[in-house]
């Protein structure tokens, strides 16, 4: 075909919505459809445990859509999907009907079964442009019904924002019975009270879809809803937070502007958060005084989160009382009172300013964690989903590490030409074996680079992605002279990036060079100032302190960390190390019994079998400590990796 007929051929077909495909010989339409898509709840535990029988009931069932429910409501079946169907219909209600004529007939089915035998349908339905060959439709129409299932709960009826239009229009129409939709009128077709709620469940991310997607429940939530109302959302990586200028208690102009030196202290160290977006103060400083409007500051300024708070000074001295608003839902989330000196907000250094963002910091983070263990994933902010999965990594419990990589891997459905979440699952995955939950260091390695290389697919440039895999290289694979040029790799990408000079100042400490893994941890530390994995800094720095023979400064380190997190087992080593190395043995001994509730099966074996320097000098004194402490030298029956 030359080019010339190419070209009427699409001008025909965008003038006719016929397309012909091209030696086929079958003539597409496109055309206004409106799409139902149901999907048999837990059909593959069902055929496993219950085959003959679910095969059985489900082809029943069928029989009763084709002969009965569908000629009622004008659907027509277009497949079925062996655990589901696909029907066609020529108006919104009707669909909505059918679907509910469906739910209700196997609700009655269900009466006297087993619950394990229970039959519940997932539905989804929406209203768009979709080709035909007569026989089967196609397009991105089918594929979002297809999605929307995915967010219903059993028995329910989920719809897209154009499905949900008509409906509405339906609904409008009832007050002029008169009024028809499509070929019978409004209230015809409302039946079975499909009309009796429509609840609007916000923009929701669907896996395959770049931008989110307006969802609406049709009808009564499930008892076991998989989506509960929220606000509208966007997929923003970072909360954004507002400080407001805090207000005087008194007119004295001499202490006015002390509100702007709060808020100009507080963003500034804020500001070096990079998992926060801060708005300047010149932007916020029209909503000083009239602050306990929210919704009103959010609107404006696009804030997740708003600080806002006020203050007394007398003499130089100063009470602040402070108030961290989420936007979301207008609540207090933290609010505290501090005293300090107004000289203290002068200077770069201030206490009272550094207490202020810390509390803020991890207030947020803890906020999103709440977020992520309460919400359904589907309607929670991105930067929700990779701040709390980024703080569920590093909490005790086992339970909450392994939920932590369905939450990326939500994100990584998300997002799939991001390379944060990637990087951050290669982490996960060093993680896991570093404190112990899988003994396979081969296994995570492979699937550690899988997620890394995936990363630096995206963006070979990433400073995280390079950072994480250089860590592969030195916890899982031990091969130290890799992971440090790819730990330089990363500082060289971004010399701001603070996992990146931390995990090359912990390579260094491994290779037994004191000098540069001090230089390179202090300057992490440096970088992160409220790094909300503090402790972990902390724990790494001290590690490095240790290989410089800076044991007084390492036991520092240890301490401060153990106050952020007293069940991290790596910490309680290097503060046992230090003590031994500065010849206190009764406090070593203490520290390694602490050490020894957290991992019980551990030996001077096992150590240095987990360790990538344990055929250095470094890792052959940290044995040496250990043991000197009262560690055990082991079986020989332990499982080298």
């Amino acid at each position: 075909m030359n080019d010339e007929a190419v070209d009427k051929g699409e001008e025909q077909a965008a003038r006719t919505g016929r397309f012909a495909v091209p030696g086929a010989g079958v003539a597409l339409v496109r055309q206004e459809t409106v799409v139902l898509l149901v999907d048999l709840v837990e059909s593959v535990r069902l055929m496993r445990e219950h085959e003959a029988f679910t095969v059985r009931r489900w082809a029943d069932f069928v029989g009763i859509v084709t002969t009965e429910i569908l000629p009622r409501y004008r659907g027509v079946l277009v497949k079925s999907l062996g655990d589901g169907l696909l029907a066609r219909f020529e108006t919104v209600p009707d669909a909505a009907d059918a679907a509910a004529a469906m739910h209700r007939t196997l609700a009655a089915q269900n009466v006297g079964m087993p619950e394990d035998q229970h039959f519940d349908l997932r539905a989804g339905i929406n209203a768009a442009m979709a080709w035909s060959d007569g026989i089967d439709i196609y397009g991105t129409g089918v594929n979002l019904a297809a999605r929307l299932a995915t967010l219903a709960g059993p028995g329910e009826t989920i719809a897209s924002a154009s499905a949900h239009e008509q409906l509405a229009a339906a609904l409008a129409s009832l007050a002029n019975p008169g009024e028809t939709i499509g070929s019978a009128t409004a209230r015809d077709e409302l039946t079975h009270g499909v009309d009796a709620s429509c609840e609007d469940l916000g923009e929701c991310i669907l896996k395959h879809f770049d931008k989110p997607v307006r969802a609406y429940r049709v009808g009564p939530p499930s008892p076991l809803p998989s989506l509960t109302r929220r606000r509208d959302y966007g997929t923003a990586m970072q909360p954004t937070i507002a400080v407001i200028p805090f207000s005087a208690r008194s007119d004295s102009p001499a202490i006015f502007d002390v509100g702007n030196l709060i808020a100009d202290s507080v963003i500034w160290r804020l500001s070096k958060a990079a998992d926060l977006k801060v708005i300047s103060r010149l932007s916020t400083a029209v909503f000083r005084g009239r602050a306990s409007d929210v919704g009103e500051v959010s609107a404006h300024l696009g804030a997740t989160y708003v600080l806002s708070g006020a203050y007394v000074a007398d003499a130089g001295k100063i009470m602040v009382s402070a108030e961290l608003s989420e936007a979301r839902n207008n609540q207090v989330v933290w609010t505290d009172r501090l005293n300090g000196e107004i000289g203290d907000l002068l200077r770069p250094e201030s206490e009272l300013a550094d207490r202020i963002a810390q509390a803020v910091h991890l207030s947020v983070l803890d906020a999103e964690v709440e977020h992520i263990l309460t919400q359904p994933l589907p309607t929670l902010e991105s930067y929700s989903l990779l701040l709390g999965s980024i703080k569920l990594m590093h909490r005790s419990s086992k339970e909450e590490f392994l939920q932590t990589r369905r939450i990326l891997d939500e994100l990584i459905n998300r997002h799939s030409r991001i390379a944060a979440p990637r990087a951050w699952l290669g982490n996960w995955y060093i993680l896991q074996v570093t404190r112990g939950w899988s003994e396979d260091r081969k296994r995570e390695a492979v699937e550690a680079l899988s997620a890394t290389h995936a990363a630096l697919d995206r963006d070979p440039s990433d400073a995280l992605a390079l950072a994480t895999e250089g860590f592969v290289y030195c916890h899982l694979l031990k091969d130290l002279e890799t992971a440090r040029k790819r730990c330089n790799e990363a500082v060289n990408a971004n010399p701001s990036h603070a996992l990146g000079w931390l995990y090359l100042g912990t390579v260094n400490a491994f290779m037994g060079e004191g000098k540069a893994a001090v230089d390179a941890t202090r300057r992490a530390i440096e970088l992160s100032p409220l790094d909300p994995q503090r402790y972990y800094f902390e724990c790494l720095g001290a590690a490095a302190e240790l290989s410089a023979h800076q044991y007084e400064n390492a036991e520092r380190l240890a301490r401060s960390s153990l106050v952020h997190h007293r069940m991290h087992s790596s910490t309680w080593r290097a503060l046992t190390i230090s003590l031994v190395a500065q010849d206190r043995m009764d406090e070593a001994r203490e520290a390694l019994a602490r050490l020894r509730q957290l991992e019980p099966q551990l030996t001077v074996e096992r150590y240095l079998a987990r360790m990538p320097n344990a055929a250095l000098e470094t890792g052959r004194q940290w044995a040496c400590c250990l043991a000197m402490a009262g560690l055990p030298s082991g079986n020989g029956n332990s499982n080298r990796h």
